[in-house]
């Protein structure tokens, strides 16, 4: 669960603690657990370490953070014992809503050259808002290159294990807090000297919880029994490429809520779902809701120019894709309507996820596979909505915490054999 409070202190093992434990000198800068409220646990700190924010800069931009990411990471280096292994999380609050309108063309991105997705209207709002992105992006990369020249410097770069990857989805319309591949396909590229062999390209299904227990064993610690991932040492020590372990070709993931505020009680929009290399099947479990939250109604409130659904981030795309409605409705239901129970997506001929074959014949088979698949990875790891009190668990936490939201963008993946 996330967006909520942390469990006491020692409740979960975390691998920050675990490598604090045993001797590596832990810390993050920027956005680190959050939001969530981890001080009432007991804890001396945030699950992610020790803060480094100290140091700020002037940003380029609104909606950007004046966290000096690089130098408050060569603070935490400089805090270090010589020969102490670390373990660094740089959380960027970037590209995190807001961006300031045109900075991307201020700063050289051209609109007219930005490639816009099928499930978005081609317009020059769409066009400048994606390209505020891209400069988003990059000024989180120009960050990361100064962190990376640090390490070098220091002669500690191809001794480091870095993996960069991202929490969820562009915030637009149909991607972020949606089970779709432009919500839940995250990038992830992994960097290690000579343990990792360079330039590959990996197929294999991997998710965010084997993230954990891969730092423990790179560091020599034992792995708990109670965390769900899976090291990928195995598939980042592989010289090959594609798909590796025949045990990653699938993974499972969900969601229970986003955010709080956009229906009754803090109630969410619970989905679950199985992708494949060659399909992307989605059950939608409460499809009498609206999966981007309630509407307020036909006036729109003076501080919402899009109408509500909040579980959409607000943007100039999200503000145009509602007012513009009329003239693009396909795409306007797709971002703001109702979702049938089940959907299912060839994703080898279908890469924004438009043409929903849930009640095509000729996939029956294919979606009874995977909906079987579904459901056999729900009951092994028990599901509380496949299980037992039916999902009640989910609802009473998010009626007991309406303010934080709960948020399982992630439950344990699917990448074994089944």
């Amino acid at each position: 669960m996330n967006h909520t409070i942390w469990p006491r202190e020692n409740d979960i093992p975390l691998y920050t603690d675990l490598l604090g434990a045993a001797g590596y000198h832990v810390g993050y800068t920027g956005k680190g657990w959050a939001p969530g409220v981890w001080e009432q646990s007991g804890r001396k700190y945030s699950p992610t370490g020790p803060e480094y924010n100290d140091t700020r800069l002037d940003p380029p931009g609104d909606g950007i953070a004046d966290f000096d990411y690089a130098a408050n990471f060569e603070t935490f280096l400089c805090d270090k014992n010589e020969d102490q292994p670390f373990c660094f999380w740089a959380g960027w609050v970037e590209p995190h809503r807001i961006f300031e309108d045109g900075i991307g063309k201020r700063h050289g991105k051209k609109p007219k050259q930005v490639d816009v997705p099928e499930f978005f209207p081609d317009s020059a709002e769409v066009r400048s808002d994606i390209a505020d992105y891209a400069f988003e992006i990059e000024y989180y990369d120009s960050h990361l290159a100064r962190m990376l020249a640090l390490l070098e410097d220091r002669g500690e770069l191809d001794n480091t294990l870095i993996v960069c990857t991202s929490d969820n989805g562009m915030a637009f319309p149909r991607a972020k807090a949606t089970l779709y591949d432009y919500g839940a396909r995250m990038p992830f590229a992994v960097r290690w000297g000579d343990e990792v062999e360079p330039g590959r390209v990996v197929q294999d299904f991997v998710s965010f919880a084997d993230l954990a227990p891969t730092f423990l064993e790179v560091a020599g610690e034992d792995v708990p029994a109670d965390m769900s991932g899976r090291s990928l040492m195995p598939v980042l020590r592989s010289p090959l490429s594609g798909q590796i372990d025949p045990d990653r070709r699938s993974a499972v993931f969900g969601i229970e809520r986003h955010l709080p505020g956009s229906r009754p009680e803090g109630a969410g929009y619970p989905m679950r779902a199985v992708r494949t290399a060659d399909y992307l099947y989605v059950r939608n479990l409460q499809p009498e809701k609206n999966p981007v939250g309630d509407h307020p109604g036909i006036v729109w409130p003076d501080d919402d120019p899009t109408g509500g659904f909040g579980d959409t981030d607000g943007s100039p795309t999200k503000t145009y894709m509602w007012s513009e409605r009329a003239e693009h409705p396909e795409l306007a239901e797709m971002a703001f309507g109702k979702r049938p129970a089940e959907e299912l997506y060839d994703v080898r001929r279908d890469g924004y996820d438009l043409t929903n074959l849930a009640d095509d014949p000729d996939y029956a088979e294919v979606k009874q596979m995977l909906a079987a698949k579904l459901d056999r990875h729900l009951q092994r790891t028990e599901d509380p909505r496949v299980s037992g009190d039916g999902g009640e668990l989910f609802e009473r936490i998010m009626k007991e915490y309406p303010v934080l939201g709960a948020n399982s963008a992630a439950l344990e993946t699917g990448n074994r054999r089944e």
